[in-house]
This record gives C-alpha cells, structure tokens and sequence, in this order.
C-alpha cells in the first residue's frame, strides 16, 4: 500500500518502486510532468466508485484507487498506473482490492494485495466491456463482461478466481449479482452506459431487475410496469437497494434525479431513500458492506450508515497534487499545413492553435492560441493569418502576421465579428487577404471586411452546411457548394463580391452532387467535382444495380464565347503549346525566369444563364474523387483507392492500394500521378503543393512529377512543432466546446425545454477537480445525459494497443495437469475475413480434445493462454499440440479479436435452429447492423432464407446504421409472378422477395435504425414484430465535431417522426406485436431454447396454415394437340 509523506510526496511501503509489479510512488508519471512543487493545499478530486469496509473506503481518483477514511480526511494512493479505472471492491476480509483497468491497453481485472503491495492481472479477454462486480468468496472475484460473445451489448457473469480459473455463472444476460443472506439472488439486465449518461431513460434497454428466493426458483421481475432503469443491486438486511431515476416523469418531474431506493425481498414496498437536488446530481455505483451504502455523485463520495440515515458527504482531502500537463508533438493533431503564396513556409493548425512552421531550416513559432481556447480554419494569404477563435465565447476572426505578436511590427493579434458569425465551420481569404468569406453551422455565408471588421450576409442554406467556399484570382467572385436537400445533393452557387448589393446565384441545378469548386489560375474557368456519371453495375448478390465510380471533375468557361482548353476550337491549338509548357517546368520556375512582371489576374464577367449548357468533362475516368484545388496551369485532386466499405476484397492482399494525387495539365492536355497523398495543400502561387502522407509532410513542385530522391522535394521537419499542453485549462475549454456545439447543433432550438445553460452552469464547479481525461469525460456524459436523448455521445481518442491480446478462436479447459485442451472450435465464415477460425485453416488440423502444449515454445500449463497470446495478432505464432500421445507443432495466426468468428458461429446455430424446428420450411436472415457490414451479412443468407415458404427476419441486438429503408424494401417484395424454363429451377418475381410470412425479431438491443427498421415493418404490415421494446434512439447523429484533443462528441441532429408512432420512438422503443421478454433463465443456453425464435416458428407455421406460401403454378395445357 502507499502512504502519503508529511512533505506531500507519495512514497511506497519498502520494496515498492520503479519496476515492482506493484509501482510505487513516483515509479510512472505523466509525460511532461516533470519537477513538481506542491503547496500543501487540499484538493478535493473528483471521486468515483466507493466500496466500503470497516474504516475504509476505496474510490477512484486521477485514474488511480485512492484509500479513503470513511469519516473523511487525507485519502492515499494505492496504485500509481495513472490509467483509467473502475469499480473497485474490497475482498470480504478487506486484505485485497478487485478492480478493471485500461492499465494494459484493454479492459481488463486486476487485483491489489493490501498487504503485499502487489498488483496481479486476472484476465486477457481483451473485451471492453470486462467490469468488476464484487466478490464470490475471498478467492474467487465477480466479473460482468462481453468475453466469449457474439455481440458486444451483452454481459454475462463470470466467477474468476486468483489463480486465474474462470467459470461462467448461470445468470443468462446481466451485469449486476446481488446475493442476500438467506440466499436471495437479484440480477439487472445489461445496460451499455451509466444511468447517468443518459438521465431519465425510458427505452426498452433499461436495466430490468429479477430476484428470486433461491438459486433452483423462479425468477420474477421487479417492479415490471417500471419502463425506468434499475440499477446497482444489493441487499441490505431485508430489503433488496438499488438506484433508479423512477421518480421522474414528463413534464412535470424532469429534473428528478436517481435516487437510492428498495423493496422487500418479494420485489414489493417500493421506498425512497435519498433525495438528491439538481444540484447534488444523480446518485450513482450503490454499493455496500451489508449495513452501510456508499455511492458517488458529481465526483463527491457519500455513505449512508443505514438505509434508514441521511446520507453524509465524505470530505477528502487527496493531498497535494500536480496541476495535470502533457507534452504534445506533430503526432498529436496536426490537423493542416497550409503554405503561402510562395511555399516558403506554412501555417500549422495544431492542437487548437497556429503555429508558423518554415519549411526549409528555421524555426516554428507560435501566432494565435493558447490552452484555454481553440483556433480552427487557420489560413495565410498576403502575409497575413487569418483563423476562427472561440476566445470570449463566442466565435470571432482573428489576424495577425506570419512574424507573430513578437515580431517586427509588434502588433498584437486582432479580433474581429465576435459574436456575428455563429460557429466558423469553413473559412476562406481573397489572395490580397482583404476579405473573409466565412460559411457557419447555421447555413448562412458571410463577408467579412478584415480590414474595418465589417460584416455582411451574402448567402443561405436551408438545407445544411454550406462547403468548399473559394474565391476568384481577383477577388471579384465567391463560390460555394450548398445542399439542395438536406439528404441530398448539392449545387454551385455564386457572389459577385463588387456588387453594390451582392446576391446568390444559383450556377448548377442541384439534380447532381456538385462540390469543390475552385477557379483556374488565370481566372477564365470554374471547375468543380460532380457525380455525374450514371454508368450502373450489376450486383454480385441480387438481381440489384447501383452507381459506383461517379465522380469526375468538370469545367466551365465563365465567359460563353470562351472555349474549353479542351475539345475543338475554330484555329485548332497550336503545336508548340506542350513545348513551351515543357521547356518552363525544366527550370520549375516557368514565367518568374523570364523577369517579366506577371500581369494581375482580371476575371470576365460570367455568363450565369447557359453557365450548366457550359460544363465539359475532363477526358480523365471518373471515379471516387476529393480535395480539388488549383494550381500553376493545371488542377490537382485526390484519387482514392477502391477498397470497398469494409476492405474484404482486398483480404489477404499485401499491397494496399493507396490514394493518389494527380494532376491535370491545362497546357498539355494530360494526367500526371504525382504521389501517394492523405491530404495536400497548395500554395498560393500555385508553384508548390505541401503534401502529407502517413507520418510525414513534403514540399514539392505543383507543376509536374518529380523523382523521390530529387532535392525539389523538401521534408519539412515536423518536429520542431513541441509544446507543453495545461491539460486542466484545455478541459475546461473543451468543457465550454462541447456546450457551444450542443447548443448549436441540437435538433431543436429550444433544447426540448432544457435550460442548456443552466445545465452547463451546473456542472462547471466540477472542472477544478478533475485529475484525468477520464474525469472530464465523465461529466460531459454526465452534462449530454441532461438532455433525455438517444446518440449524444462522447468518445475519447484511443490508440491501439501495442500488447493487445489475441485469439484462437476457441473455447478452452483445462486438465489436471494444467494444460489448455480444446473444448470447442469456433467454425469459420469464409466470405467474411474477420471471421477466420485460426485452428481451421489448412495445415493446423486442431480437433477438440488435443492439449496446447506451448505456445511459441512456452508452456500453458500454469499461464494464462491469453498472456501467452498477448502480441500475437496477425503474427504466426507455434503451437504444440498433442492428441492421443503424439506430440506435432503448427503455426496459427492468432487474430485480434473473435466477436465476428463469434457471431458468424450464432447466426450459424440460429439457422439450423429455425431449419430443424420447422421441419425446413422456413427461412432465416440476421441483420446485426444498419451499415455496410450488415447489409453484407443480410446478403449472406437472403437467397436461400427467401426460397423457403416463410422468413424470419431477425433484428434483435441490430446496433443501428442508415440503412434500415434497403432492407425494408427488400423485405416488402411480395411474390407476384413466376419464371420457368425447361432446364432449371422456377424462379420468383421478383427475385429475392418472401414466399409467405415474415416475422421480424427484435428485443431490447435493437437500437436507432435498429428501432426504425421494425417501426416501419409495424407500419407497413410486412410481418408481426415479436421479442422485446426496442432501445428508443431515433434522433441521429453525422460525427461532424471532436474537440481539440480528438475526442468525439455527437449532437442529436436528425430527429425522425413516424407514421402511427409519431414522435413516439424516441426514448420508448418500438413495442412488439407479440411480447417475449427474455429472463436470465431464457438467456442461460439459448443455443437450445431461443424462447423468442420459438414463438416466430410458431406464428409462421400458423399463418402457413391459413394462407399458403406462393408455389409455381401447374404448366398450362398445350395450346394444340399432337397432330392436329
């Protein structure tokens, strides 16, 4: 255990240090900590899930267990990983400490011997859903997790003991265990998040709790017309206590809170225990010694010493802390280079600040930023730098040069339009820097005069953002694309900025999704990006044809007697217009060689009316095109590879194509590849581009293709850009962020009636005790859950882990010896490569029953296998294997994680299931998602679900998407004709539509367009919805918006409304035709009994009865007789 020293240091018990497996002290520290001085001053901390014993508590702080005085006072560190971690819980003699800890890179269980010092690790699942419960007995601990299943949503719970045994308890699906004296059990159901982040949840996932007297009874449903979450169980004397926001209704009780409340041990005589205020917050994590509760809220511990007291706030006091900091480089969210005009050097949006970064030598220097607020948009032109800050609240545009507030001219950075704007969501300059053209989350386009600061409104959408903002050579015109439809395409649209009172123009029809429009160098052309190509392509899977590739870019001459630079003209082209081209790009300098004076650029008046009779293809193949910019003589865009939505057509291939930046030579008629490319810049003078590829950023000429050892190309050195970052004074800014884009981007205006600012107000107290970026995650799902809406989510970055655990793919004992055997070998999907069986590929020839010997040459018996694995992914790696006596090794790829093997394996049982219990006659498809992975799957199984006399469409733990309405429409087909031919099988008309009934499933996992998708099958009659009330989640999301660290939040944007359900969706679900609600009991071996599957079998087979599925009708008779 660590203790506190007088001086304020933390020191360990002796033995403790760097490289103990229990470190201690100072043994691991943050990165840019570096010499810390402590004042002596309290610090309160923000505090999170307590457990109690005797005196102690233990609680989690600074992403460490902290040792707490339950009277309160100085708590002390006991562990010093300095990663998040959660639900600790004292063994029942107190001498050890359970808990689960990213401290490896996964969710994993861990446990602290308070008397050793020690630290072991428990478990290599590598599932983030591992969370520890509580205790079995002193040696076993109880652990909830998504180890060894099909969907990540589910839990079940696990008995692991310290010598690493694990045993699966006979729970069904649940995440809590409560067990009373007298042998009471309580169970809840699975919930994905805290009740705390999403507050008043009413949907069909909302924890139910089950009790039952004794392990061999039935389990009953607490409180089951309660639609409110039950959470934390446990048994205080009599009553079983668990915490709830049950008290809150709409609208009059919004603002309940969770509470602590019970029931007696037959799940009746409801009770209210606690009365948390808005300002107190909703209790959170109950748990107790048998007589006493303990629970966090707002980051404050409380205890209550019996159900019958008023709870206390523990007052701790963790000790001198340091101020939270962290050294941050280029590899942490260089999000742009952009050149200036010569490509001497670039503005670098960094980490919410620009910085300049001179691209030859030099140093980087600092222009606008700091910790507590975020630039973004940042662009240099005529010397000047001009980005959007949200210093003071509210978005503004702020200048300076690229010498910086310290340079020549000393002049300090100026601020202008603050709070004119809205939230700058695109930014672009006019090459003299005189004017900004600013697009916002609201759809208007504006002009700012960065001179007088003036402002001016040039344009609006009505259907979204506006993008690809860009202004002529000369300033003269503003062009942008804007959505014609919110879900739909968008046109070109175009400002004459000269205009004594400028007015949009419309220049496309909006019937084709045109974007990125840019002028030509010498100001004579607009060109644009356009799907206009319709060239279809038959699917592969289904009579289905769909337009892939449509992309190409497109030009227009602003002036109608101006001619394309390509395709006929009237004097044809002259002949030496490729050998003058070739003769300038010898010298890379073309016209600034000859010493004349470049002519400024003057663009003709443009013709609006016959603008689209205009438009000329470039002679290039369209295709999936992006980021077209101008520059000297040609344009530039990126070409991506085609890999497909989810990358299987190029399994197992080693070259993975790249995306590539080509150019288009305006003088020669030609098309270059120039690079491998992420994401290029161009300068101003459009000689140069700053091209940015995996890990590096080089310069090189715009004009033509150079080699990769020339020394035109530069390496800009990105390392120079290193600072040191007040992580508490960048929360707080992300804090005010995230508040800012809610309020923004809402769906609507009013916030459903919530008092946004209030709730911000309300939560702001909490920011000077967090200690780690977990904290600050926590209460912005804390302040999004006060919204009582699905899909306001917050996400933090994450890296891969280097020593991630990998798999086999297979379910494992051990024997008396100690020695992994093979219990079960999951079978492998062969058309989805995330579903390979390690043990099943050629060569291996695993069966069950042979012992794992080794792995790579090191023992199993005695070693967890997962350790063993640990690293392993994508790596061949030896087994030694034995069967009957006889010893062989193999090499296996372990793979990186076996849900999809896992799943594939379900699917797999649930169609022989509905095969074996119809007697063949019905179908069955499993759509697991709204995204391309499960229209895939859909697919997999359509053809031959669809051939049999009736379908089961099974939605259950569908985790939502998009494409709820292809699925849907493939569903309503109905049988109307028949094909027949005198060689082969009669088929359908139309193809692939259901012979007979349909049954959708769905349960309490069935979320967003997993909600959609059985509303609408209510809706159009298509079939009965059977299982459970679905999730509730229906207003959506894009992922537009992270703050300045990379952690992703999401706003609620896209609200849906249904026919006979209305508004209803959100946060209820969608209730089932026929009710199935699954017990622990149910979901204990649904591999056997799938009480819901059953009764779709059951209404199928019925509905035959009555009505028949369609069948080929008898061949007519001959129309004449033989020999007539």
């Amino acid at each position: 255990m660590v203790t506190p020293r007088r001086d304020g240091l933390v020191a360990s018990e002796p033995g403790g240090g760097p490289g103990d497996a229990f470190p201690g002290g100072v043994g691991k520290t943050r990165a840019g900590w570096g010499v810390l001085l402590y004042t002596g001053l309290m610090t309160q901390g923000y505090l999170r899930y307590p457990h109690l014993h005797g005196d102690d508590l233990v609680a989690v702080a600074d992403d460490d267990l902290w040792l707490v005085p339950v009277a309160g006072g100085r708590a002390s560190r006991l562990t010093a990983d300095r990663q998040p971690c959660a639900h600790p819980f004292f063994s029942p003699d107190g001498t050890r400490i359970a808990y689960a800890s990213l401290r490896d890179g996964d969710w994993e269980v861990f446990v602290l011997d308070r008397g050793a010092g020690t630290v072991e690790r428990l478990t290599w699942w590598g599932r983030p859903g591992t969370r520890v419960r509580g205790w079995v007995d002193e040696t076993h601990v109880l652990v909830a997790s998504d180890h060894e299943e099909p969907f990540s949503q589910r839990r079940r719970l696990f008995s692991v003991g310290l010598d690493g045994s694990v045993t699966r308890l006979p729970y069904g699906h649940a995440m809590s265990l409560a067990v009373a004296d007298d042998g009471s059990e309580a169970v809840t159901s699975p919930n994905n998040r805290d009740a705390a982040m999403w507050k008043r949840y009413r949907g069909g996932t909302a924890p139910m709790m089950w009790l039952r007297p004794s392990p061999d009874a039935e389990w009953a449903r607490v409180l089951p017309d309660e639609e409110a979450g039950l959470w934390s169980p446990v048994f205080v004397g009599d009553r079983l206590v668990f915490t709830s926001d049950l008290g809150a209704s709409f609208p009059d009780h919004a603002d309940e809170q969770a509470q602590v409340w019970s029931v007696d041990r037959s799940g009746d005589d409801l009770r209210q225990h606690t009365r948390h205020t808005v300002a107190q917050g909703y209790v959170r994590d109950t748990t107790t010694d048998g007589t006493r509760l303990a629970y966090h809220a707002r980051g404050h511990l409380y205890v209550m010493d019996s159900l019958d007291a008023q709870p206390r706030r523990v007052e701790v006091d963790l000790g001198p802390l340091p101020r939270p900091r962290r050294t941050i480089t280029a590899a942490d969210r260089l999000h742009a280079l952009r050149p200036d005009e010569s490509a001497t050097g670039s503005v670098a949006e960094w980490y919410g600040q620009a910085w300049w970064l001179t691209h030859r030598g030099g140093p980087a220097r600092h222009l606008l930023g700091d910790d507590a607020t975020r630039v973004r948009a940042a662009h240099v032109a005529g010397g000047r730098v001009v980005a959007a800050t949200d210093a003071g609240g509210e978005d503004a545009l702020v200048l300076t040069g690229v010498a910086g507030e310290f340079g020549e001219d000393g002049a300090e950075p100026r601020r202008l339009a603050a709070g004119q704007l809205g939230r700058v969501l695109h930014l672009a300059l006019t090459p003299d820097a005189a004017t900004a053209a600013v697009a916002s989350h609201d759809g208007h386009v504006r002009l700012v005069d960065l001179e007088q600061g003036s402002v001016r409104e040039v344009g609006h959408s009505e259907h979204g953002e506006v993008e690809g903002l860009t202004f002529s050579p000369d300033g003269r015109y503003l062009v942008w694309a804007q959505p014609e439809h919110t879900e739909g395409q968008r046109r070109l649209v175009l400002v004459d900025t000269t205009a004594e009172s400028p007015s949009a123009r419309v220049l496309t029809s909006g019937r084709f999704d045109d974007h990125s429009p840019v002028f030509t160098h010498d100001g004579t052309h607009l060109v644009f990006l356009s799907a206009r190509t319709l060239d279809p392509h038959y699917s592969a899977f289904g009579f289905d044809l769909a337009f892939a590739d449509a992309t190409r870019p497109w030009l227009v001459p602003l002036a109608a007697d101006t001619s394309a630079p390509f395709g006929p003209t009237a004097d044809g082209r002259p002949l030496d217009d490729a050998t003058k081209s070739e003769d300038k790009a010898d010298t890379g300098e073309g016209a600034k060689d000859s010493g004349e004076e470049t002519p400024a650029v003057r663009c003709p008046d443009i013709d609006v009316d016959s603008f689209e009779d205009r438009i000329v293809a470039f002679p290039v193949a369209s295709g999936t095109l992006s980021g077209l910019a101008a520059a000297k003589d040609g344009v530039l865009w990126i070409r991506h590879a085609n890999r497909g939505e989810l990358g299987a057509s190029r399994d197992g291939v080693e070259d993975t194509p790249r995306d590539r930046l080509e150019r288009y030579d305006l003088r020669t008629r030609s098309l270059t590849t120039l690079c491998d490319v992420v994401s290029f810049e161009v300068s101003g003078d459009g000689t140069a581009i700053v091209v940015r590829d995996e890990e590096q950023a080089v310069v090189g000429p715009a004009t033509e293709k150079v080699d990769d050892d020339s020394d035109r190309l530069v390496t800009v050195d990105t390392k120079r850009l290193r600072r040191d970052v007040d992580l508490r004074t960048s929360w707080r800014a992300m804090f005010e962020d995230n508040g800012r884009l809610m309020r923004e981007h809402y769906w609507r205006e009013d916030m459903n009636g919530v008092d946004w600012d209030a709730v911000l107000e309300r939560y702001r107290e909490t920011l000077d005790r967090l200690g780690s970026h977990d904290d600050l995650v926590d209460v912005l799902w804390e302040v999004v859950g006060e919204l009582d809406t699905s899909h306001a989510y917050v996400t933090p970055p994450r890296g891969e882990a280097e020593d991630a655990v990998a798999h086999l793919g297979v379910d494992v004992d051990r024997d008396e010896d100690g020695v992994v055997v093979v219990r079960h070998i999951l079978p492998g999907e062969a058309s989805d490569p995330t579903a390979r069986s390690p043990l099943r590929a050629a060569g291996v020839d695993a069966r069950e029953g042979d012992r794992i010997l080794a792995v790579d040459g090191r023992p199993t018996a005695g070693t967890a296998l997962g350790a063993l694995l640990t690293g392993r992914a994508g790596t061949p790696t030896e087994l030694t294997l034995e069967r009957a006596g006889r010893r062989r090794r193999v090499a296996v790829v372990p793979i990186a994680d076996e849900e999809a093997l896992r799943y594939q394996a379900w699917v797999a049982s649930r169609r022989a299931y509905v095969a074996e219990k119809s007697g063949g006659r019905l179908g069955y498809v499993h759509v697991p998602d709204m995204v391309s992975r499960g229209w895939a799957q859909f697919h997999r199984g359509l053809d031959e679900a669809t051939s049999k006399e009736g379908l089961v469409a099974d939605m259950r733990y569908n985790r939502g998407g998009h494409t709820s309405e292809l699925v849907i429409e493939r569903l309503m087909r109905r049988v109307v004709g028949w094909g027949s031919m005198r060689h082969g099988q009669r088929t359908t008309y139309p193809v692939q539509a259901p012979r007979g009934p349909v049954a959708f499933l769905a349960n309490r996992w069935s979320g967003s367009d997993g909600d959609i998708v059985n509303a609408v099958a209510r809706i159009h009659g298509i079939g009965p919805v059977i299982g459970e009330r679905t999730w509730g989640g229906v207003i959506g999301i894009d992922g537009r918006f992270d703050l300045v660290d990379g952690t992703d939040v999401t706003q609620p944007r896209y609200a849906l409304w249904f026919e006979k359900f209305g508004w209803g969706v959100e946060n209820h679900g969608v209730d089932p035709d026929i009710e199935v609600v699954f017990s622990p009991a149910d979901g204990e071996d649904e591999l056997t009994a799938d009480p819901q599957l059953d009764r779709a079998i059951e209404e199928l087979l019925g509905r035959l009865e009555e009505t028949p599925a369609s069948t080929p009708p008898p061949f007519p008779e001959p129309r004449r007789t033989h020999g007539a």
